[in-house]
């Protein structure tokens, strides 16, 4: 026991560990002749290691470590899935092959493919942030729209107040084009001989699953939040591990990969405002009051989406862009609207929740750290996978609770890959490594069913940190659709009572004037009281399970075979097996991922039932409270955040009085480190208008056309302009206050020169 306590001091749980394993495969020696004559070495079967048809895989490096440990080496274990170790054959890596044979083990290297651009570029159409929401992308850290302390806004109050659906024509905006009936696709798919197309919003989901599983349950670091955060959970949300579907849909060779909306009909309200905000962040007040439904007749041309196509192994990859900076270093980046925590938690009756508000920096209530804290764990890992399929530099944020606008962020996605990943090189192999995965997944399902509609569904929350289930499905869209029509709309249907057994009708001197169907009369008995006559027997005989399994009633297509998959990985980095989270220190690491895909021998009705369950948990996993609800019935959580939202509602209401502007600070592009002037300090370097004569003006400076008033070796400041005074008044009063600064400047500057003499 010491010697265990000092190694757990010494070298960490890990060895401490490694120590407790020796001292148990010390008891499975062979035994003495002693022993063997007497019949009393004999191995509990509920201590002995059990033994399963698809037992731990050991690599050359297991075995060799395993009898270097024994001596005292701190050599670190490599490769170890068991707490019993046994000597076994190395893993063999097959060559990747089309299709994958089951039960064999697979390497995928990320660097053996990369991205490639498809057709032309629609960068230099795409939309620039408006109402002076650029040095956002500039400035790290969040904006607030209105200052919590003066009052004062420091971007323009228009975008305050959110314009609600009711008011907005969505009509008039680009409508959504799934993957499979994307023409544009679908030809570059077929020119350049690649057999899957897919979209950010249809595979991301997906993409996260696999990340799951090769990289070991690796949860991201949550060390930079506050002390408020440090008992928090820091792994992925349930909606992370919500099971995805995917539909692939076949035209002409190749398959559309489109996202599955069995039991996601409607958008939710954070889905439709999604769409007008990105309107509003990116156009002036001028050209979104075209889009609102009283002045929606001047809208004359539906404009086209902008979209950017990659090819990936066997894919061709389909990314929105929502909006550009050229002074970005990859010039475009994604808009992203996030709905309060409010909001979210209680999506279907988001009218009692918009009075929840974002009044501080820090906390775990009403602060942006906590919107940014609840995005890490459910939204960080889908917005770094689009941000890499669209080549974008980041994502802009704007923060709301559906009736007002809080604040801005940009976040760059390198500080996604910190918080995610650990750095950018593990990132980056990463999402090469579930791209590579899914390819031949799909390829390998596919040849089951040729040249047909399949739902495939990953599941990761079910089976262990490295294991996931896929289950393959034929569709059949018909007869899904009239299953679908018998669901309920306010959610589906849960455990309900089982129909009775058919009783025989009573005698006619027994029976009286009670209503069959009032529902104040007991079922079990004789005019709305239990009959004494009725025996233990008649009771017994009723079913014990008074509910049916709602999982009977999910619609599932058993004409064709469903089939279920169980695929296992682990890592291997710089020739070393582990199953442990990997996080890559440089570029020339190796990061292998090795993969087997195991066929399940279960019978097809078990198959059936397993599926029908996790269909099931994919109906009912996001279902909220009703407005009806009581509050007896509903979470802490929401209690808490309903009331906040009474007691602050009146702060949604728009401003009354004088609205003050800070319109001080201007966007400036610096281009190279600014050099320290005459005076020692620091002086800004130019704008692109002020450094090119031939730029043309912004914010009413006319720097190309004035001549310079400031002195030879003085540092060259721009003439702000006064917002509250118009015309040329303006001009002569900032050119005035430059002068005096100037004068200011120039004599402070001679007090610190000798005299010179003749």
């Amino acid at each position: 026991m010491s010697i265990r306590l000092l190694t757990h001091h010494k070298y960490g749980a890990p060895w401490t560990r490694l120590c407790r394993r020796i001292t148990n495969s010390a008891s499975l020696k062979r035994p003495t002749a002693t022993e063997e004559s007497d019949g009393t070495n004999k191995v509990d079967s509920a201590e002995s290691p059990e033994v399963v048809e698809s037992s731990p895989v050991y690599s050359k490096d297991e075995v060799s470590t395993e009898k270097t440990e024994t001596k005292g080496t701190r050599k670190g274990r490599a490769g170890a899935r068991s707490e019993f170790v046994q000597e076994r054959e190395p893993v063999v890596i097959h060559d990747m092959m089309d299709p994958i044979q089951t039960s064999k083990w697979y390497r995928i290297i990320p660097e053996s493919v990369d991205f490639a651009q498809v057709g032309y570029s629609h960068i230099p159409r795409v939309p620039k942030l408006g109402h002076g929401l650029e040095r956002v992308l500039f400035s790290p850290g969040v904006h607030c729209l209105q200052d919590p302390h003066s009052g004062v806004y420091n971007f323009d109050p228009y975008i305050r107040d959110i314009t609600q659906p009711a008011d907005f024509d969505y009509d008039k905006l680009t409508p959504y084009i799934t993957s499979s009936k994307d023409k544009t696709l679908m030809g570059y798919a077929r020119r350049h001989k690649k057999q899957f197309v897919g979209s950010t919003s249809s595979m991301t989901h997906v993409l996260s699953h696999l990340y799951f599983v090769i990289s070991a349950g690796k949860n991201p670091d949550i060390s930079s939040m506050s002390m408020a955060f440090a008992d928090m959970p820091s792994r992925f949300t349930r909606g992370m591990r919500y099971p995805a579907s995917i539909a692939l849909r076949y035209q002409d060779g190749v398959y559309g990969i489109d996202a599955d909306k069995s039991f996601d009909v409607q958008d939710s309200i954070l889905s439709i405002l999604g769409k007008s905000l990105e309107k509003l962040l990116s156009s002036t007040p001028r050209e979104f009051d075209m889009y609102k439904k009283a002045n929606s007749w001047k809208v004359k041309d539906i404009p086209e989406e902008n979209y950017h196509y990659v090819e990936f192994d066997n894919f061709v990859l389909r990314s929105q862009l929502d909006c550009r900076d050229d002074r970005l270093p990859r010039k475009t980046f994604d808009l992203k609207t996030r709905g309060s925590l409010a909001v979210r938690m209680d999506l279907q009756n988001y009218e009692l929740s918009k009075g929840y508000q974002i009044v501080s920096m820090k906390g775990r209530l009403q602060s942006f750290e906590r919107e940014y804290y609840d995005m890490i764990r459910s939204a960080f890992l889908k917005y770094n996978f689009q941000t890499r399929i669209g080549n974008m530099d980041g994502i802009f944020v704007a923060y709301h609770n559906t009736a007002r606008m809080f604040g801005f962020q940009y976040i760059p996605r390198k500080e996604m890959d910190r918080v995610l990943f650990g750095n950018e090189y593990t990132g980056d192999k990463a999402f090469k490594a579930v791209l590579i995965l899914l390819s031949k997944l799909l390829r390998t399902i596919t040849d089951l069913y040729p040249e047909k509609d399949i739902r495939v569904t990953f599941d990761s929350a079910s089976s262990e940190r490295q294991q996931m289930d896929i289950w393959v499905e034929v569709l059949n869209d018909e007869a899904e659709a009239a299953a679908m029509l018998q669901y309920p709309e306010n959610g589906f249907v849960r455990a309900k009572p089982a129909p009775k057994k058919p009783t025989p009708p009573p005698a006619a001197s027994e029976s009286t004037a009670t209503d069959p169907f009032d529902s104040a009369a007991d079922p079990l008995a004789s005019n709305g009281v239990l009959g004494e006559n009725v025996a233990e027997e008649s009771l017994a005989d009723d079913p014990i399970d008074d509910y049916i399994d709602p999982a009977d009633e999910i619609y599932v297509n058993t004409e064709q075979p469903i089939f279920k998959y169980t695929m296992e990985t682990f890592s291997t980095l710089n020739d070393q097996d582990t199953d442990e989270p990997i996080t890559v220190k440089k570029k020339e690491d190796q990061w292998y991922i090795n993969w087997k895909l195991t066929k399940s021998r279960l019978s097809q009705d078990d198959i059936v039932s397993q599926y029908r369950r996790l269909r099931l948990r994919q109906a009912t996993y996001f279902e909220r409270a009703s407005p009806d609800t009581p509050d007896e019935e509903l979470s802490p959580m929401i209690k808490i955040l309903r009331r906040i939202s009474r007691q602050n509602l009146w702060r949604n209401k728009p401003p009354t009085g004088r609205v003050i502007v800070n319109r001080s600070r201007l966007p400036i592009h610096v281009a190279s480190k600014p050099a320290a002037g005459p005076t020692g300090s620091d002086t800004v370097q130019p704008t692109s208008a002020q450094s090119d004569p031939k730029a043309t003006p912004v914010d009413g400076d006319h720097s190309g056309k004035r001549r310079n008033r400031s002195k030879p070796g003085m540092p060259k400041t721009k003439r702000p302009r006064d917002p509250t005074k118009k015309g040329v008044q303006g001009h002569k009063t900032a050119g005035h206050a430059q002068r005096r600064e100037s004068d200011v400047l120039k004599s402070a500057h001679s007090k610190s020169k000798p005299e010179q003499k003749d």
